[in-house]
């Protein structure tokens, strides 16, 4: 298959990703479901190969970014075990002021519950 033909399956793969999951209303997993196994028969990859190479896909995946996201989210825990959101919150919302507590709020959720992914 040349590579024009790969991109162009790329690309489609792509805006139908978007369109199942910002129109249809469909769970990213499933989506992301459907659309392997939409790619994996337009790239001819023979059809008892296809749950193999998903799973090995995905596998290989999770196996790297698990681990990440774990260690990220009991990070978060502590320190909001710690006081530490408490005490960052206060400073902002001081800082910030009054009229800006959803900003501080949010930066504070942002920080204390998301460092996993960065």
């Amino acid at each position: 298959m040349s590579t024009s033909a790969l991109l162009l399956i790329a690309l489609a793969s792509v805006v139908l990703l978007l369109l199942l999951v910002i129109k249809a209303k469909a769970h990213p997993f499933v989506a992301l479901l459907i659309v392997s196994l939409l790619v994996a028969f337009a790239t001819g990859i023979p059809a008892d190969k296809i749950i193999t190479t998903i799973e090995k896909g995905m596998g290989g995946l999770l196996g790297h970014i698990a681990s990440i996201i774990i260690l990220g989210s009991m990070l978060g825990v502590l320190i909001e075990m710690s006081g530490g959101a408490e005490s960052l919150a206060k400073t902002l919302t001081g800082v910030l002021g009054a009229k800006r507590t959803i900003a501080a709020l949010t930066i504070v959720a942002f920080y204390s519950r998301h460092p996993g992914l960065f």
